[in-house]
């Protein structure tokens, strides 16, 4: 049965509304899901889709998204070649697939931590309490429309729980693939929960990629990270260039606990990515690095907030941005320190590199902070490429297009460096960076 997600008429909102009655009764999602389909449903009414002056959208455009008619995907048969091309090399026996939302066993294999994780259901793991509590709380609190969309249509989702004390030694890679259209546009909305007991130790892998284009993934992942445990993970989006991306992550931090992460973007009609964290505990750690490069009419746009609810917290950022031709990027960055948030250390860079006079990089870093004993600071560069360093290499002998590249490489390689996992750096040096030299 074909279904659409959103009219192309100015009427988006009642035709996502009547999708969703459709939704609900065709395609009817497991019992235990219907008061979170239903209940983030409500919340969009409340939301709506964003208008142009729209706080969390002051840089994207989302008018050709929302105007635009997609379809739910169909029956798509996705090679074990395919699958395996994406896998990482420090992951090949610990990977699970994920089909346009829809966990694929048959295509996984996670045998070489199945004894190190639980995986879970959605639909049993709101069975419990602290999840079932959790799921619903943001909900109520959801501020972006897209999040809510993504919750109002899951049908299925998948809750990695590791116990406390447990230390999983190889990364798990979750692979995110939209299948895609040859006609038509179609969508899919993913949605994972991570939670860490106490002392746990956990690395993770999150990539993006499509079959073939025309597809609209809207992907929601929660990370639970109790006290004293550690997560460290990357995000490496590389759809297809005909697709859009939306990704919210959204992290909560027990006491003591600490969380890298360090994201790569090849962009694409639009990618947006959505970063909340909420450092709830003393001593909580956050590390987030990200790097994009970005050709022809490639967006990426980050809208991040990062909370520090508790004493003692330190967060630290670092944006790299490389925009070509007519792409253009956004960081969106807010850092709040509430009220009682004593002794907290933060700090964001905001990096942009224009190789082009027709490509455009908006930044907006902010603090808001209620409380008086704090280190924060933030900033944000726009600029080309030093000439003087230029100058230098080319009198060493390199002619102006390899000093240009070296120069240029030299900058987004100090965020890929930082990735804990050299099969994606080793990746991303092959694929992400030889985009400067096109």
């Amino acid at each position: 049965m074909t279904t659409t997600l959103v009219d192309a008429s100015d009427q988006a909102e009642s035709a996502l509304l009547n999708l969703h009655k459709k939704f609900m009764s065709g395609n009817r999602p497991p019992e235990a899901l219907v008061p979170l389909n239903e209940a983030a449903i409500q919340r969009f009414e409340l939301l709506k889709f964003p208008h142009r002056k729209h706080e969390m959208y002051t840089f994207v455009n989302t008018k050709e998204l929302v105007s635009t008619v997609f379809n739910l995907p169909g029956e798509t048969v996705v090679s074990k070649d395919f699958i395996k091309s994406h896998v990482y090399p420090e992951c090949e026996s610990s990977y699970l697939v994920v089909v346009d939302g829809i966990l694929n066993e048959d295509l996984s294999d996670n045998s070489a931590i199945q004894s190190s994780i639980n995986l879970v259901p959605l639909k049993d793991a709101v069975d419990q309490p602290e999840i079932k509590e959790y799921l619903a709380d943001t909900i109520e609190k959801e501020n972006d429309v897209f999040s809510a969309i993504n919750t109002a249509f899951i049908s299925q989702g998948t809750l990695i729980d590791v116990a406390a004390k447990k230390q999983v030694e190889a990364p798990l890679q979750i692979l995110h693939v939209s299948t895609g259209s040859a006609s038509g546009n179609v969508t899919s909305h993913p949605r994972i929960l991570v939670r860490l007991g106490e002392l746990a130790e956990f690395k993770m892998i999150v990539k993006y990629v499509g079959v073939q284009g025309n597809y609209f993934v809207n992907s929601v992942m929660d990370i639970l990270v109790g006290e004293q445990a550690g997560v460290t993970f990357s995000q490496v989006q590389e759809d297809a260039t005909d697709a859009w991306h939306y990704s919210k992550t959204r992290v909560q931090q027990g006491r003591n606990s600490r969380v890298k992460a360090v994201n790569a973007f090849f962009g694409n009609k639009i990618t947006r990515h959505h970063f909340e964290a909420h450092l709830k505990d003393v001593g909580a750690e956050l590390l987030l690095n990200s790097v994009s490069i970005l050709n022809d009419a490639e967006q990426v746009h980050h809208f991040v907030r990062i909370h520090h609810e508790a004493p003692h917290t330190n967060s630290t950022q670092n944006f790299k941005n490389i925009v070509n031709d007519k792409s253009r990027s956004s960081v969106d960055g807010t850092v709040i320190v509430n009220q009682g948030a004593q002794q907290i250390f933060s700090d964001q860079l905001i990096n942009n590199l224009m190789l082009s006079d027709n490509a455009h990089a908006d930044n907006k870093p902010n603090l808001m902070i209620f409380a008086d004993d704090v280190k924060c600071t933030h900033g944000a560069t726009v600029g080309q490429l030093d000439e003087n360093q230029l100058f230098y290499l080319k009198t060493r002998g390199l002619s102006e297009k390899v000093a240009k590249e070296l120069l240029t490489k030299s900058f987004a390689e100090s965020i890929v460096q930082t990735i804990d996992f050299p099969g994606v750096v080793d990746y991303l040096e092959n694929t992400l960076l030889k985009k400067l030299e096109a």
